[in-house]
């Protein structure tokens, strides 16, 4: 009989990745594999990142000094590149970089500091370079090196304290030069500017003028600068939450993407891509009364908000089953839905030499943190430039990431129904996070080079500039073993909530920090805090933590929850404005005190906690590491696949045995239904005599 320590053994051995590199990789401090020497990428150090075939993401500039990269734009006729760092939240910490080639490496040069929280930067037809602030758009020449003739193109654009979405996103039409600025919604679902007791018949965020639309200034206007600056906006549309990626097609459309509204939903609700018809505008397309296709939000249900004192009187004042909009202000439905949650960020035509298999698609960055996120997408586009639309096929579905296993495949089932979908292929999609791998990616913008290739800005984890070039040899995914040999990402959840039952420190902090900020500021948003992927109890809070990477055990830096509340000019601050607000109360630096201590307390080994190895022959699964006096949990079967703590110190030695934990889901079939009950999933098997 082979020993359990044998298959142990073999089966660490068979699961390690199998990716080829050029040269031994280290890891950087963002937690990508690679060597700095390496030039295997058309000449940068290759990231085991999945592309295309035919293609390999490199890195240009790993991170450094940047904060927030958002933006990147080649520079013509130079093989240079300027490049917005929006310097995270706090107002005026932005910068202007150049990025340039010295010595054979690329580094970035300060143009201009002090902006505030820019993110936009695009050419316009006539040679500008134009830049969005918060509050205003400027434009500039750049030349030789220099940056000169900084002028004020558009200012006072509408923003107040505690706006959602303050960030400043336009795009130009390449024919007419017209300016089309994004004005993001100031609230999620039209909460933020409700005043207590008040009534509303509809949403006032949405009636405000320039708030949730586009809105247009034309190239005469704009060629009257710097004597007179715009002072007339002309809205485009309205109903959108938030435009961040847009592009004006050659035939006159404007393509939105949107960033739909939060759902406590990981798959609700989908992303749209809305079309504005440059010749007919003055639709609604939707927010915040309709989203999807034709589904009503929950808030202007009348009759589900009958009995709620603030909303007793909402309604949708649009037709959201319309599916053609008879007159001006009427809902138009999208175009086509994107997978929920993916926050498109930027879109643009590629035509390159690089890449022919591109020529001509609409290139998209999805930068959501969620499963569907992390991609870089191409969609075929028809005469006009709209992305191509088909009848859906019965087996639609889209591709999803799994934190610790392969990518797995969901059904485009959207609710409200859909009519047709917009096919896409990924360009880039493995980009989740694998540990001693690569950090989860966040692509935001992006420029095609002269060369044809194509200059990527991730400002999360990484805060780098990555490059997609040509290659004969594509990084090959851990994810061509079988099906059957990936983890079971569930299982991880089920480590953490041992590691937080096991330290009683951990668990005292946690309970802390989920009655004092979690239950009474962050789940009345996050409803995705109520999740059930492993069992409705005590601790799915901390599987929502966990599945959204909100916490980074030992690392304030990193951990999103702490990043939020305290402030962190990496991240927008929460709650955002019209919610119940800490920041300046007594209670402030009370709760800041508890998520840094349990934060900085908390375990950093979990991933080396849990294995899986398949047995050799049958055992008895216990709830106590001993054959007498222990209850009889289940059975598991020579040949089946098993996940057991490796660590020597945890196995226990009685009565002529060495016992180990093992982690099972609380309906695995191997479990007699009724007979134990594990919070943390954790069981005992017999693992060899001794």
């Amino acid at each position: 009989m082979r020993t359990i320590l044998n298959v142990f053994a073999l089966t660490i051995l068979t699961a390690l990745p199998a990716a080829r590199a050029a040269v031994a990789p280290g890891v950087d401090g963002a937690g990508y594999s690679y060597n700095p020497r390496d030039t295997s990428c058309d000449g940068f150090p290759r990231l085991q990142v999945e592309t295309m075939p035919g293609t390999c993401l490199g890195m240009v500039l790993p991170r450094g000094e940047l904060v927030m990269p958002r933006s990147i734009l080649q520079l013509r006729n130079a093989d240079e590149f300027l490049l917005v760092d929006m310097g995270g939240w706090h107002p005026n910490n932005g910068g202007l970089y150049l990025l340039h080639r010295e010595n054979g490496a690329y580094k970035t040069t300060l143009v201009k500091g002090g902006l505030n929280t820019p993110h936009g930067l695009a050419y316009s037809p006539d040679g500008w370079i134009y830049i969005g602030e918060s509050d205003k758009i400027s434009r500039f020449k750049f030349e030789k090196g220099r940056l000169h003739s900084w002028q004020t193109a558009i200012k006072d654009l509408p923003r107040f304290k505690g706006h959602m979405h303050p960030l400043t996103q336009f795009t130009f039409d390449p024919v007419s030069g017209d300016l089309f600025v994004n004005s993001g919604a100031p609230s999620d679902h039209c909460t933020a500017r409700q005043s207590p007791g008040k009534e509303y018949v509809d949403c006032p965020d949405a009636e405000d003028m320039g708030l949730g639309a586009i809105y247009r200034y034309r190239a005469s206007d704009l060629a009257k600068l710097p004597k007179v600056l715009p002072s007339f906006r002309s809205v485009t549309g309205q109903g959108l939450r938030n435009s961040m990626a847009m592009v004006v097609s050659p035939a006159g459309y404007v393509i939105q993407g949107e960033n739909s509204r939060d759902f406590p939903e990981l798959e609700e609700p989908y992303e749209e891509i809305n079309i504005i018809d440059l010749k007919d505008d003055g639709y609604n397309y939707g927010w915040p009364y309709c989203y999807n296709a034709h589904a009503i939000s929950p808030e202007f249900l009348f009759a589900q908000n009958a009995k709620a004192a603030l909303r007793k009187r909402f309604s949708s004042p649009l037709d959201c089953a319309s599916k053609l909009p008879s007159a001006k202000s009427n809902y138009k439905p999208p175009h086509a839905l994107m997978p929920p949650h993916v926050a498109p960020l930027h879109m643009a035509y590629y035509s390159g030499l690089m890449f022919p298999e591109l020529n001509g698609k609409l290139l998209m960055s999805w930068h959501g943190h969620q499963p569907t996120g992390q991609r870089l997408v191409a969609y075929d586009v028809d005469a006009q430039g709209l992305p191509v639309v088909s009848v859906p096929p019965p087996d639609f579905s889209f591709r999803v990431n799994q934190r610790s296993g392969c990518p797995s495949q969901k059904p485009f089932a959207p609710r409200g129904g859909f009519e047709r979908v917009a096919p896409y292929s990924e360009v880039i999609s493995g980009w989740d996070a694998r540990r001693g791998v690569r950090p989860k990616g966040a692509p935001v913008g992006f420029t095609v080079a002269r060369d044809g290739s194509i200059f990527i800005v991730e400002d999360r984890v990484g805060r780098d500039v990555v490059r997609l070039a040509r290659t004969d040899e594509r990084f090959a995914s851990s994810c061509a073993l079988p099906a059957g040999e990936a983890n079971d990402p569930r299982i991880e959840f089920l480590a953490w909530r041992h590691a937080i039952e096991s330290d009683p420190a951990s668990k005292v902090g946690f309970r802390k920090a989920e009655a004092k900020l979690i239950e009474k500021y962050c789940a009345s948003c996050h409803g995705g805090f109520m999740e059930k992927d492993i069992a409705a109890d005590s601790y799915s809070r901390l599987d929502f933590l966990i599945k959204n990477e909100w916490i980074t055990p030992g690392n304030l830096e990193e951990s999103k929850l702490y990043g939020a509340i305290s402030g962190s000019r990496e991240y927008p601050p929460m709650p955002p404005g019209g919610e119940p607000q800490f920041a300046g109360t007594p209670e402030n630096e009370e709760i800041l005190k508890l998520v840094r201590e349990w934060i900085s307390g908390l375990p950093t080994n979990v991933d080396s906690t849990y294995t899986k190895i398949v047995l050799g022959s049958a055992r008895k699964i216990r709830n106590k590491a001993a054959a007498s006096g222990a209850v009889e949990c289940g059975q598991i079967q020579a040949g089946d696949a098993v996940y057991v703590d490796p660590r020597p110190e945890t196995r226990v030695s009685n009565a002529g045995w060495l016992w180990s934990k093992i982690y099972l889901l609380p309906k695995d079939s191997r479990l007699y239904r009724g007979r134990c009950a594990a919070t943390d999933g954790v069981f005992y098997i017999a693992l060899k005599k001794i």
